[in-house]
Order: C-alpha cells, then structure tokens, then sequence
C-alpha cells in the first residue's frame, strides 16, 4: 500500500472516530422521573459544604432522605429573603438528597421547606439531586472572588417551580444534564437586572420537561447602558430539551442594572446569537 493511499485510510478513520465521540457527547433526555422514597429530616439553619468536599445524603444516613426547612426564612416561599438548604464552597458537591417536603399538595406555592434551593460559590456540582417541592429558587450561581463560576447539575429532577428552577447571578457557565423537571416556571434564567453583571453561558444537554408554565431557557441576547456591560451578551447553547406545549424553548432579554426591569429582545440577530440550537 502506497503512503499517500495508508494516510487516506487513517485520515477516514481518525474522522469517524471523531464524529462517534461528537455524537456520544449529546446526552438523551430522560424519561419521566418521580421523587424517591424518603424520610423527613428537619432543617433549621443552612448546611455549610466545606470547600473540595462531597456531602452524600445516602452515604450520611444510609437511605434517601428529603430535608425540609422548618426556620421562618427556610420555608420555601417566594420571598426574597429565603436562605438556601445549601450552601456549596468552592469545588464542594452535594449529591443523593430530596429537598423539601413533595407531599403537601400539587401547587407552586406550598411552602413545603424547600427554603431557596442551593447556592454556588465558585465551581460547584449538584448530582442526582431532587426538588420534591423547589422553594425561592431551586439553584443559585453566585459570584465568588477570583473564581470563574461553573455550576454542574447532572441527574436528578425537580418539581413545583413557581418561578425559574435555577437562577445564574455569576459570571462563567451553568450546566444542567441529564436532568427531568415538571410543574415549573422557568428551567433556568439569567439574571436580568443584577447590580454587577455578566455576560454569562448556559449549557443545556438531554433535560426532558414536563408542564412549563413560561418558558425553557431565559438569556440575556443583549445588555443596555445601565447594565455596566452594553455590547455583550449571554450565549445558551441546547441540545435535545424535550417537552411539550407552546411556550418557547429559549426567550432573549435586554439585560439592565439594578432597579430596572429588563425586556423582551425583539431583535433576531440578537436572539440567535444567544439562543444556539445543537
């Protein structure tokens, strides 16, 4: 065999081989996913996941367990001042856990001790984690000094949103895989009028939702002169997010600064910018 026909053969072969592991990177959405079976454990102050550490609900207490809020500020309202079940430090993980009581009724807005979800200080993951009933919010990305944020939600599923499901107020990237939610707002949103902004990504990849009441995805395609960052703008990339209905996959926003309200980007350009379809 000549060299040139050996170097064809290898190219040929060294491209499929990309092309499988491309394909492979795609994760399926999942089926329908419900809460485990799981005793109630009550929560009165938020849990502190020291930084490069995992805290294992299964591995604590040797079953599933769903922990409910039971402190005024941990009652899964949608008040603003709701503190969260967890508070993750740099390069810590929470995994295998029920948060909030999913037995108190079929509403949004049951105060079922969900107290506002999880917040992610730095680079964070959140795994097979469940929401039996989300409370302010079920996942914050928040903004820790000198780190680029990277939250990483994978397994898992959430129910009972009345607003958005998880919230990105951080600069860096928000990633939800492999991941069913039912009964919410919003899957995610970045934050439209946080007083120090950024442009942010967010990464989609095999989520299957059942009823959403807005929308799937909520980016910033541009930013406006109050925002502190005019002329950027936030890039969400999906792939296979499945569900039903009317309401739109991904909607852009006018990103602005604290105080104002940011709206609805009419712009196209805009829009398929920041929503990318994979």
């Amino acid at each position: 065999m000549n060299g040139s026909l050996m170097a064809r053969r290898l190219w040929r072969g060294f491209l499929a081989l990309a092309l499988v592991a491309a394909a492979g990177s795609a994760a399926a959405a999942p089926g329908v996913r419900t809460v485990p079976a799981c005793t109630k454990v009550n929560i009165s102050a938020t849990i502190d996941v020291p930084a490069g550490t995992t805290w294992d609900g299964v591995a604590k207490y040797g079953k599933w367990v769903c922990l409910v809020g039971t402190a005024s500020n941990m009652k899964g309202t949608q008040s603003e001042s709701q503190v969260p079940m967890f508070k993750l430090n740099n390069g810590s993980t929470v995994k295998n856990v029920v948060i909030g009581d999913g037995s108190l009724g079929s509403g949004t807005n049951l105060a079922a001790g969900g107290a506002d979800g999880v917040h992610c200080y730095g680079v964070c993951n959140i795994t097979n984690v469940y929401w039996a009933d989300v409370g302010e919010d079920g996942a914050t990305v928040r903004k820790l000094s000198g780190v680029t944020s990277k939250l990483t939600i994978s397994g898992g599923a959430a129910f009972k949103a009345a607003d958005k499901l998880f919230q990105h107020n951080s600069d860096g990237t928000l990633v939800i895989q492999d991941f069913y939610a039912n009964n919410i707002g919003k899957l995610v949103r970045s934050c439209g009028n946080c007083s120090t902004q950024y442009a942010r990504k967010v990464t989609v990849n095999g989520v299957r939702l059942g009823t959403v009441n807005s929308s799937g995805v909520g980016v910033n395609s541009s930013y406006d002169s109050k925002s502190g960052i005019a002329g950027q703008y936030d890039v969400a990339t999906i792939t296979d997010l499945v569900y039903s209905g009317s309401k739109p996959k991904c909607e852009a926003y006018v990103g602005t600064g604290s105080g104002s309200e940011p709206k609805k980007d009419t712009s196209s350009s805009n829009i398929a910018r920041a929503c990318v379809f994979k």
